[in-house]
């Protein structure tokens, strides 16, 4: 199938790497575990700092603080929620729309809420199944998952006649917004039960999209799909070694993991291959991505598009200068045909580019990460990085969600029972703490595809950094179509941002208004 990656189609909070094993503790603690503290102590070392966790008095120095272990001081330091209250639904459905899963590889792997027999023996599947079955003995409830061809489309025909067909449905993300502001979705803050401060929920979420004390998607480890919908480079290793380049799992370690690192590396292997003077198709190259995924691009150069203040009024951003020094670095890497080739040069497209990596012709292949079953047959190994940063300054590596194709969970206006929908999907999510997500990897990286431990190591890093936009959702004034001509040419953004900041601004003012009304 020629089909383009997930948020390639037409389309937490910063963290150093110094600190790595405490940010990512606070965001999903349950699924990191034993891996994250040898990458803490990793980093740790790369930095020249204590590792964390370790004590501060010398070695063979008596201590006056009383030993503990490791599970001791987690308990400690963890917060403690409330044990979810008893119920009986008597038996009841618990209804949930979701998009149909097309053919996996090229389109949902899995489904969030939905598990087959004829999967048996899959990790994923069979965590999906257990956690499920776990709520439904709990609760005396049945979890139904139904699967239509257009979910968001389903739900505004059920919501706009008044009817009560589902509980919890998962539209894309930009979709709910839209849906948010015709009146169609319950505000997440009012549903009772949910802890959202609790790690099995995703923080970025309610950190980016919260508008005016509302909220009106959520995520978290009951959802597979915002991991899927990240953004990675594919690292061949093969290639790597072949030219000898420096190792680019501790270059991202150490924070030295840069777009102009890359264009380095991307120098150094890109050549004509077939002697014919050109550098065409069957060529090497050391970076090949397209100005279409720019979105990608722009939001790990640390950019944004819109920002909350402390009262959760959005701002826009996309014109302060950090967004002009971004498109600069993502233009001149994308331009330079001694480091580059764009995606859509391939005759085949995505399936040329990928072809290229699987064949060592490529060194590095930025896409999401569904896009990694396409890599299972490949003989030679390969990897996952995050994107790059802009420089080593920047505080943090960061994974921009494909929201416009992501789904994540929303609460129809019409549900008539929103103190058993906050019950369920709080157990679900509690139920799937440990599993879900880290069978996920497991699954995708260490069973069937990836080849190193490190690859896991950089999953986490990319799943602890994600970043979604109000901007992007809304996408105000068609602000987004700034984008890709920027990448194209970062001379064109000053005079496109005046033409499309003007009605940006006046249509945030009118979702103010309507929140306001």
């Amino acid at each position: 199938m020629n089909q383009a990656p997930y948020g390639l189609k037409s389309p937490k909070s910063g963290i150093t790497p110094s600190v790595w094993g405490k940010s990512m503790k606070s965001i999903k603690i349950k699924l990191i575990a034993a891996a994250l503290l040898m990458s803490s102590a990793l980093s740790a070392a790369a930095c020249g700092s204590e590792p964390a966790g370790s004590s501060q008095t010398p070695s063979g120095a008596p201590s006056d603080e009383p030993e503990q272990t490791q599970d001791t001081a987690a308990a400690e330091t963890e917060p403690q929620y409330p044990a979810l209250p008893a119920a009986d639904l008597g038996g009841r459905d618990f209804r949930i729309l979701v998009y149909t899963r097309g053919d996996p590889g090229t389109w949902f792997q899995y489904l969030d809420f939905g598990w087959s027999d004829e999967l048996a023996g899959d990790l994923v599947n069979d965590a999906v199944m257990n956690r499920n079955m776990a709520v439904e003995e709990k609760y005396n409830v049945s979890i139904v998952s139904n699967g239509v061809t257009d979910a968001v489309a389903t739900a505004k025909k059920s919501i706009s006649a008044g009817s009560d067909d589902f509980d919890v449905f998962e539209p894309y993300c930009d979709s709910a917004y839209g849906m948010a502001g015709q009146g169609m979705l319950v505000n997440i803050y009012d549903l009772p039960h949910l802890e959202l401060e609790a790690d099995w929920w995703d923080k970025a979420v309610q950190r980016d999209l919260s508008l005016l004390g509302r909220l009106y998607v959520i995520t978290g480890d009951a959802s597979m799909f915002d991991e899927e919908l990240s953004y990675v480079v594919y690292y061949n290793q093969a290639l790597a070694k072949q030219f000898e380049i420096e190792d680019c799992y501790s270059l991202a370690r150490d924070g030295k993991w840069t777009i102009g690192k890359m264009s380095e590396l991307g120098r150094t292997v890109t050549h004509d291959l077939n002697g014919d003077g050109t550098l065409g198709d069957e060529d090497v190259y050391g970076v090949v991505t397209n100005y279409d995924v720019g979105r990608s691009w722009f939001f790990a150069m640390g950019g944004r598009m819109c920002t909350l203040d402390d009262n959760g009024d959005p701002k826009l951003t996309i014109a302060d200068s950090h967004s002009q020094t971004a498109f600069e670095a993502i233009s001149t890497m994308m331009n330079d045909g001694e480091v580059s080739r764009m995606v859509a040069k391939f005759r085949d497209s995505w399936d040329g580019a990928i072809s290229g990596m699987k064949e060592n012709r490529v060194l590095f292949l930025p896409g999401s990460l569904y896009d990694i079953t396409g890599y299972r047959a490949m003989e030679d190994d390969f990897g996952v990085l995050p994107y790059p940063k802009l420089d080593e300054s920047q505080d943090s590596y960061y994974n921009y969600v494909a929201s416009h194709v992501c789904p994540v969970i929303s609460v129809p206006m019409t549900n008539t029972d929103l103190d058993s929908t906050g019950l369920i999907l709080e157990a679900l999510a509690r139920e799937s703490a440990e599993v879900i997500v880290n069978n996920y990897i497991e699954l995708n990286l260490m069973t069937k595809v990836a080849r190193d431990d490190a690859s896991a190591e950089m999953m986490r890093l990319i799943f602890a950094t994600k970043r979604y936009d109000l901007a992007c959702s809304y996408n105000w004034g068609k602000i987004t179509n700034i984008v890709e001509p920027s990448c194209k040419d970062a001379s064109t953004f000053q005079s496109n941002l005046a033409k499309l900041l003007p009605a940006a601004e006046s249509d945030m003012q009118k979702t103010l208004d309507e929140f306001a009304g």
